[in-house]
């Protein structure tokens, strides 16, 4: 029998070695690099067995963890080291044996008492080699028997094998069993060095210390639930991490004569961490705690150039330090530029000649569509640069808009912020689980029987339920994705609310001074019979859902050929058929929004459709042709106050502009152009277009008929409620010493301004202001001197030339307004953000002016009807708007059911978020912990990872907690074997408990949950049968580069790989770029056009973008780091 031991298939194994001689053996003596846990394994049991036997390990080396974190053996040597000295680094190698990923296993666990036994009962003795030793040596003395039986002391064996499982089994090795001879040559060698080496367990006082270790410090480490929970909210505090900003924001402050708060510099801190991490962060705190300060600090802090892009009214003046200009000057942001974000496709063109290296963009919930010219600027102007965002409303949206903003800094191929990195596919699988769920909402009830169908079938689909639609289920899953979102986007946002400031452990101690809201006051204004039938009229049976308004100019592709049924339309069609259906929704909705805001605003916008509806009437009668701009379809993402006007004036330059150029047979760039001769629903378009003009002819005489312009009775009561407000009527409770309240009125449109301009200047005498958005020099040293309180001119003095401010809604936006104290909303703001907007330009941290701030809403009634009687007249009339509005309505939460007197309830409810943040919830637990429990902090300051324990619970469930960078993945496996993904916030009842909390043993049913939950990857499979743009994109560019190679540059062809390599691997590229790489058809024209597209985006992003966007691709270490097994009490079960 050979004596060579190789660990192959066809050798023999150290493994069957030692488990055949340790029975046979009264006393091992093994000398190893290291005692690594992992071979103890394999030779457990035979240990356990031999209770007789005696174990020395004599360590010769260290161990390390490698760049890829394996275990290295390491000779660290060093002259005149310590005892004390010897025993804390091979202490702190072991730990990195013990807790290496590898020993994270159910047998190690098992062993792991046994192992400590045989310490503490002297059976297993270790010691370290003083100097470096390389050798492995195993000695196994004989019992008696044994002994007897060979006449032989005992045998060896040596070679290559470490006290590994790799070395014991599996990994080829080469050692030699010596029999025969050798035997008390090789112990005299280990006895020399046993006597020389240092004592690891001998020493009573070692011998603790290393027990200690390995009880509280190993990932077997005996833990208690409230450990636990302190560790998890430690490890999430830890991966949010602040960093120190030191005392020069300190004085920065200061010299800006701004309050120095924690919460913004702890923003800050938090930021740069972000930015490090992730290349850019969404600044997202409510209105009025100081985004623009904080983003200003953060540009400060990071000492590059860049460049700050916010709508045109929130620039300022550079020459009167107003808006940005203002942050520019106070935080000397001296090579900082500031431009509109309607100059983005400009600044595009030539932003690698700008060197700049962050983008700070202001309102950037503008950007939230990717398949726009506009978005696609953005993302060029961002490419490789550090970038901040600021918006108030991330969360108000749908997913596909937030993953918008997300995709202007993360890599969405490579992102550590969804568990199987490619943060895109989660975000298809986020939207097209809401957008189903949202039709259901929508449809459910809907007397289209075609809609609702299919929404039946949808929630079928969903819910493996028939109808009836129980919509709680819907409501239910929508809040659970709108949770799932938040969670995936909380590593890279950062967000508090006043809630979060008055209990934040730290912050409530500084932001003590906060101004209280009043629910809002209902006013109403008297319509007479006739104006109040023609308010229903316009509402319901002119422009409801199913009004008498087609909109058929702008949805011409519903004429063009017969609809296909759902899932059997191309994603192209269905694009075209979806945008197109977008708009006539945003513009039958705006015409109602306008009416409830003024009879002005209305009228203009009435003028405005007829007249563009006339010309396209008369474009087509002398072409058969029609034509739809890209720029009218992205027309929808503007400015409410801007689509109206915008929308009708593209149309007529597009009409305009072909016309132009039908001589020469050229189009304008992005324009669709329509046959109407082709149309199969011809007939149908020219009478809708017809009858569009004969509503719009017919409302205009509705409008002068009831004299609506002059006699407005919503203007009139409006006037009547300021003139009292302005006599103190509101204010007589609160002190002498109260300043004066100044009032300022919003509407969302500035026709509603205009129409209220002469009016208003004559019944106050000219001490109003009026601003209907473009604002002058002149004009912004007027509002700021009279409604501004931190105001300072030249002369140290404010203004009081003007009592009442009018403005749209544009100035709800970065302005500090904070000397008015009422806000009067003229019409009815349907989404509830936009209040706390308009209310965060009143309510500032640090410049409190008034105890109590006030908001008044007004709502049309009849003539005569008592108070009982308005409220329900206006609840019916608000809920036809509400009805009328559908998806642009926000009033209400996902589980709460609409109703004309609950609608009416929630508008007179003034509500902002109406509990505290996760990141504070955290913050003060561990606080509280960290007060009462200052011994735990000190315990879990030294836990590895994937430390478990258990404890009794209401429900049986296993959580385990995976980290990848800076993000936490929360992963609960319920009683039924089911894996789900949680968001950090819903797992935190799962863990918290009492301090008393008993550990309990974890189950048998634990090991196979924790393997399963490790190495789960969820499936985020979209279910459309749709190919999506992506793939045609790359479909595109691999038939371009294998087929088509002769008709592109070799520069060309090399950017076509490159592109091909970023669509498989990082999906950095917006929807409106991938759209334009798309080859529509083989012919040598669409050939041509693709190419010309591609080199236009090769001009554009550069060769060589995709390396710059490589370096920062990341190697994110993945682990577990904790498990907390609920059990339930077997009483419970019964």
């Amino acid at each position: 029998m050979s004596n060579f031991i190789t660990n192959s298939i066809d050798g023999k194994s150290m493994q069957t070695r030692l488990q055949k001689l340790i029975p046979v053996s009264q006393e091992l003596k093994f000398l190893v690099g290291f005692f690594y846990f992992s071979g103890w394994q394999e030779i457990y049991k035979h240990l356990e067995a031999n209770t007789e036997i005696n174990l020395k390990i004599l360590v010769g080396l260290s161990v390390d963890k490698s760049v890829s974190g394996t275990l290295i053996e390491v000779g660290n040597f060093q002259e005149n080291q310590s005892r004390e000295e010897v025993f804390s680094d091979f202490i702190k190698s072991l730990g990195k044996a013990l807790n290496h990923s590898d020993m994270d296993t159910e047998i190690f666990h098992d062993q792991f008492d046994f192992f400590i036994k045989l310490i503490e009962t002297g059976r297993l003795e270790i010691r370290k080699t003083q100097k470096p030793n390389h050798a492995k040596i195993y000695l196994f003395a004989y019992n008696t028997a044994k002994a007897d039986e060979t006449e032989k002391k005992g045998q060896l064996i040596t070679g290559s094998s470490n006290l590994t499982k790799a070395g014991l089994q599996g990994q080829e090795e080469f050692n030699v069993e010596i029999k025969d001879y050798g035997f008390e040559e090789a112990e005299k060698y280990f006895d020399e060095r046993w006597k020389t080496a240092d004592s690891i367990t001998e020493l009573e006082e070692d011998r603790n210390m290393l027990i200690q270790f390995l009880k509280n410090q190993t990932q077997a480490a005996l833990i208690t639930p409230f450990e636990a929970y302190a560790y998890i909210l430690k490890t999430y505090l830890d991966l949010h991490e602040i960093k120190n900003v030191g005392n020069y924001l300190d004085r920065l402050l200061l010299d800006a004569d701004f309050q120095n708060y924690s919460y913004q510099k702890d923003a800050v801190g938090q930021a740069l961490q972000v930015i490090e991490q992730h290349n850019g962060v969404i600044i997202a705190d409510v209105v009025g705690l100081g985004k623009s300060v904080i983003a200003s600090l953060i540009a400060k802090q990071l000492r590059k150039r860049g460049l700050i892009l916010c709508p045109p009214g929130l620039i300022g003046n550079a020459q009167q330090k107003t808006g940005w200009h203002e942050y520019k000057h106070l935080f000397q942001l001296y090579d900082w530029d500031i431009e509109s974000v309607g100059k983005v496709e400009e600044i595009a063109e030539t932003i690698e000649d700008q060197n700049y290296d962050v983008i700070i963009v202001d309102e950037a919930h503008r950007f939230r569509n990717q398949d726009t010219a506009m978005y696609e600027a953005l993302a060029t102007i961002c490419k490789g640069k550090q970038i901040i965002l600021l918006t108030a409303t991330p969360f108000n949206n749908s997913p596909a808009d937030i993953f918008s903003l997300l995709k202007l800094f993360v890599i969405p191929g490579q992102s550590s912020l969804s568990i199987e990195s490619d943060l895109e596919q989660l975000f298809k699988s986020y939207d097209y689980r809401f957008k189903r769920l949202s039709d259901i909402l929508k449809d459910y009830n809907s007397e289209n029987d075609k809609k609702r169908k299919r929404v039946e079938k949808i929630y079928k689909d969903i819910f493996k339920k028939s109808s009836p639609i129980d919509i709680s289920l819907v409501r239910s899953k929508v809040k659970f994705i709108a949770t799932q979102i938040k969670d995936t986007i909380k590593d890279v946002t950062i967000r508090r609310n006043r809630i979060d400031l008055r209990q934040d452990i730290i912050y409530s101690k500084e932001v003590t001074n906060l101004s209280e809201v009043a629910d809002p006051k209902e006013i109403f204004y008297e319509l007479s019979e006739k104006q109040s039938e023609f308010y229903d009229k316009v509402i319901h049976t002119y422009f409801g859902e199913n009004g008498q308004f087609t909109g058929a100019i702008y949805r011409p592709s519903q004429y063009e050929k017969e609809e296909k049924e759902e899932g059997k339309k191309s994603e192209e069609e269905n694009r075209i058929f979806q945008q197109q259906n977008n708009l006539y929704g945003f513009m039958r909705r705006l015409l109602v929004k306008r009416f409830e805001s003024s009879f002005g605003s209305f009228e203009k916008s009435i003028k405005r459709f007829l007249k563009v509806n006339r010309m396209v009437k008369s474009f087509i009668e002398h072409s058969d042709k029609y034509i739809l701009d890209r720029k009218v379809i992205e027309g929808i993402y503007n400015d409410e106050d801007e689509k109206d006007d915008f929308i009708s004036e593209e149309i007529e330059k597009a009409l305009i502009e072909f016309e132009k150029n039908a001589q020469n047979k050229t189009s304008p760039k992005h324009t669709t152009i329509y046959d109407v001769n082709k149309f199969k629903f011809k007939t149908k378009f020219l009478e809708d277009i017809e009858n569009d003009i004969t509503l719009f002819e017919t409302i205009t005489q509705e409008i002068k008929k009831l004299d609506l312009i002059q006699n407005d009775p919503k203007r009139k009561k409006i006037v009547e409620t300021i003139k009292d407000v302005l006599k103190d009527s509101i204010t007589q409770n609160e002190g002498k010493n109260t300043p004066k309240r100044k009032v300022i009125l919003f509407t969302e449109y500035t026709d509603t301004v205009r129409h209220l301009e002469e009016y208003f200047s004559k019944e106050f005498e000219g001490r109003v202001l009026f601003c209907d958005g473009s604002l002058s020099k002149k004009a912004q040293l007027e509002l700021n001197s009279n409604f501004n309180a931190k105001y300072k001119s030249k002369e140290g003095k404010q203004k009081d030339d003007f009592d009442v401010l009018v403005t749209s809604d544009k100035l709800s936006e970065g302005f500090n307004l904070n000397r008015a104290g009422l806000i009067i909303n003229y019409d009815i703001p349907w989404n509830p953000t936009r209040v706390i907007q308009r209310v965060g330009r009143i309510n500032r941290i640090g410049t409190k002016v008034f105890d109590m701030l006030y908001i008044y809403n007004f709502f049309p009634t009849l003539q005569g009807a008592t108070i009982v009687k308005s409220r329900e007249i206006a609840a019916q009339k608000m809920f036809l708007i509400h009805n009328a509005l559908g998806e642009d309505a926000k009033i209400f939460d996902t589980s709460e059911v609409p109703s004309a007197s609950s609608l009416f309830n929630k508008i007179g409810k003034y509500q902002e978020d109406d509990e505290i943040s996760i990141d504070t919830f955290v913050r003060n637990e561990f606080a509280a912990i960290k007060e009462n429990h200052p011994e735990i902090i000190e315990r879990i300051n030294n836990f590895p990872n994937r430390i478990k324990t258990a404890k009794i619970f209401e429900e049986e469930n296993t959580l385990v907690l995976r980290k990848k960078g800076t993000s936490i993945f929360p992963l609960v496996i319920d009683k039924d074997k089911n894996i789900e993904q949680k968001a950090f916030e819903e797992i935190v009842s799962l863990v918290k408990c009492s301090f008393e909390t008993p550990a309990q043993p974890l189950s048998k049913a634990f090991w196979k949950n924790y393997e399963e939950a490790k190495n789960y990857a969820p499936k985020n499979k979209r279910t459309s049968p749709q190919i999506s743009i992506e793939q045609q994109a790359l479909n595109s560019l691999r038939t371009l580069s294998k087929k088509h190679k002769e008709e592109v540059t070799l520069p060309q062809l090399e950017f076509i790989n490159t592109l091909i390599q970023d669509l498989r691997n990082y999906k950095t590229l917006p929807t409106y770029t991938l759209r334009r790489l798309i080859l529509i058809n083989n012919s040598k024209k669409g050939i041509k056009t693709t190419i010309e597209n591609i080199e236009e985006v090769r001009r554009r992003l550069g060769n060589n973008y995709l390396k710059i966007i490589l370096k920062r691709v990341q190697n994110l270490e993945e682990d577990v780091i904790i498990s907390v097994e609920n059990q339930v009490k077997k009483e419970n079960l019964l």
